[in-house]
């Protein structure tokens, strides 16, 4: 029995590595190959604590979790701007360190390590066998699967998912990526931390063997052949790898030292088969399983974007919009429900006229070095209107908007929303104070579905926030099945409401388009800037994708487009300013740029 039980509690310590790594590594995307050497935080402070201190295990074991936590927030600094490869490099360098710190600092022990930790007492319950650890792991277990599965599989893990997707639109979408990174980086340390001290209570030894580089690897296949992104998979994987050695010492009756070979060899078959056979793991995460059945769907039934039938809202706009003047027009936007709180008016426009000045841009320079991106341009939007950039390609006219947004400082100049100078503020602070971006390449997150990635641009969740995630359940449910109501309603808008379960990945370009638009206006962003709506869509949809950008408008809003379909610009522009190497050489409506001699012969084509 006893030995059952050891068995059982390895299973149980690797569960905590596995799961904790699947937070990081399956939901946020961030590789890490040094969770071994976390754990040799949490079991060394804990070894050295009692030892030394003759500090109760349990108090002991509380210090390792929260220093493998500032550990791992710590490591989560250098690793915000790393990409895959550099970020592997870095936490298997982490790991390096740690391991040779703790074997060269000699009151850790050395290359022996910690010795002798014996006679651990948990609330007065002495931790000799098998069996008086396993309730208490048992318990630690399940508050670590309670946690990862809270964040996962919560509005705070869509986020998480949104970064492993792209971390670019997260940002422009009002999340602040550096600050989720460090956290779910500290969150799982911590976690790992734990999980070290309970192998040190396990065995009553901390040694560099337990935490080395081998069982960080380890603890990475348990989550590869489980399946990333899925905390049952973990459990499983942790099973399988755990469970081979007594099946080939106590099962199949191999001596000791042949189970350790065997054990090996079929680790690594079983790494194999499944990387060939079920790479996403042997239970895919459900975004992945999504973007499968999407696409199985979609090869019986094509839903390109010629045979996309649109909303019948959509269809009846359409033909009200070619017999309305524009002032005239009604607007179909979907009714608030309560969940956004603007603040200082950004995203409200009851008490501010159509045609104030909501955007003002003075003297913006950018230069790439010798490259001139932006030099001293001057722009203004007003509310209520849509403004277009025109010019030629390299003319800068993305990059303005990168300008805008904070995605790229400015070198100077000001950029003057809602009264606040907002340059040096970062893309997510910029959307949270009013002003939110599409993309021409769209950059909608392929694998999470098209009304997940409406609900991440919803904003003032506090389930996407840690505490509230945490002490204030029931509003984090409410205010969840609102922003599901308020990113359908934005769905059936671009009459997208029938595809709100499909992978976004698997959609045609057109309907991705379409999407993005969704999830913009789900911001409730006050200026909108759209780069390039209307290209890459379907001849008979460009109406439609007009009609929605007039009923923007219509609502009050204020939009900005970048465009090179001069017909998009010629119906939807109330001002036109026209940009050449980074510089705006004219301005005005866009039949006073098209009688422009210079420009109808250089770039409109009308001469």
């Amino acid at each position: 029995m006893e030995l059952t039980l050891s068995y059982v509690d390895q299973v149980l310590i690797f569960v905590c590595f596995a799961l904790s790594l699947n937070l990081l590594q399956g939901y946020a995307g961030q590789v890490s190959v040094a969770h071994a050497a976390f754990g040799a935080v949490g079991g060394y402070t804990l070894g050295y604590l009692v030892l030394n201190a003759h500090m109760s295990a349990s108090d002991a074991l509380v210090i390792g979790t929260l220093g493998a936590a500032v550990v791992g927030g710590l490591v989560a600094f250098p690793a915000l701007r790393l990409t895959t490869e550099w970020l592997i490099l870095l936490t298997l360098a982490v790991q390096t360190i740690i391991i040779s710190l703790v074997q060269t600092v000699s009151a850790l022990g050395g290359t022996y390590g910690l010795q002798n930790i014996s006679g651990l007492t948990i609330f007065g319950r002495q931790l000799a066998e098998p069996s008086d650890m396993f309730p208490f792991f048992a318990v630690l277990t399940a508050l670590v699967y309670l946690v990862c599965w809270r964040m996962g599989e919560s509005p705070y893990g869509r986020v998480l998912r949104g970064i492993r997707e792209d971390e670019i639109a997260c940002r422009a979408l009002g999340k602040n990526v550096f600050l989720y990174k460090t956290l779910v980086f500290a969150v799982t340390a911590g976690m790992a931390g734990l999980a070290g001290a309970m192998q040190v209570i396990n065995i009553s030894v901390a040694s560099p063997a337990l935490f080395d580089f081998s069982q960080s690897s380890t603890i990475v296949a348990m989550v590869v052949i489980g399946g990333a992104g899925n905390l049952v998979g973990s459990i499983i994987g942790v099973m399988v790898l755990v469970l081979l050695g007594p099946l080939f010492e106590h099962v199949l009756n191999f001596g000791a030292d042949a189970a350790a070979l065997w054990r090996l060899i079929a680790f690594g078959v079983v790494l194999i088969v499944v990387l060939l056979v079920r790479p996403a793991g042997l239970f895919p995460d459900r975004t992945t399983r999504r973007l499968s059945k999407t696409l199985d769907r979609l090869k019986k039934q094509p839903a390109g974007p010629s045979d996309f039938v649109p909303h019948p809202d959509l269809e009846e706009m359409h033909v009200i919009e070619e017999h309305l003047r524009p002032e005239d027009k009604t607007t179909v936007m979907p009714r608030a429900v309560g969940i956004v709180e603007p603040s200082n008016g950004q995203n409200g426009v009851a008490s501010v006229t159509r045609g104030d000045i909501v955007l003002t841009v003075r003297g913006l320079t950018k230069h790439f070095g010798g490259i001139t991106a932006a030099e001293n341009l001057d722009m203004e939007l007003r509310r209520g209107t849509i403004t277009a950039l025109v010019g030629p390609n390299g003319a800068g006219k993305t990059t303005v908007f990168n300008l805008l947004t904070g995605a790229i400082r400015p070198d100077s100049g000001e950029v003057i929303l809602g009264g606040e100078d907002i340059v040096g503020m970062t893309p997510n602070q910029v959307a949270n104070r009013g002003m939110a971006r599409s993309f021409q390449n769209v950059r909608v997150f392929p694998r999470m579905s098209a009304l997940e990635n409406v609900m991440l641009g919803v904003q003032h969740q506090p389930g996407e926030h840690f505490i509230p995630l945490f002490m204030n359940i029931p509003r984090t449910i409410k205010v969840e099945r609102e922003v599901e109501e308020r990113s359908r309603e934005w769905l059936s808008f671009v009459g997208m409401a029938d595809f709100a379960d499909y992978a976004a990945g698997a959609l045609a370009f057109g309907q991705q388009k379409l999407v993005a638009l969704a999830r913009v206006l789900a911001t409730e962003a006050e200026v909108l800037l759209l780069d390039e709506p209307a290209s890459g869509i379907d001849f008979q949809w460009v109406n439609v994708m007009l009609g929605l950008i007039e009923q923007i408008r219509a609502q009050g809003r204020t939009v900005c487009i970048v465009e090179h379909n001069l017909h998009v610009v010629e119906r939807l522009a109330d001002h036109t300013y026209f940009m050449e190497l980074g510089r705006i050489t004219a301005q005005g409506s866009f039949a006073e740029l098209t009688t422009d001699q210079r420009l109808a012969e250089a770039y409109f084509g009308t001469a």
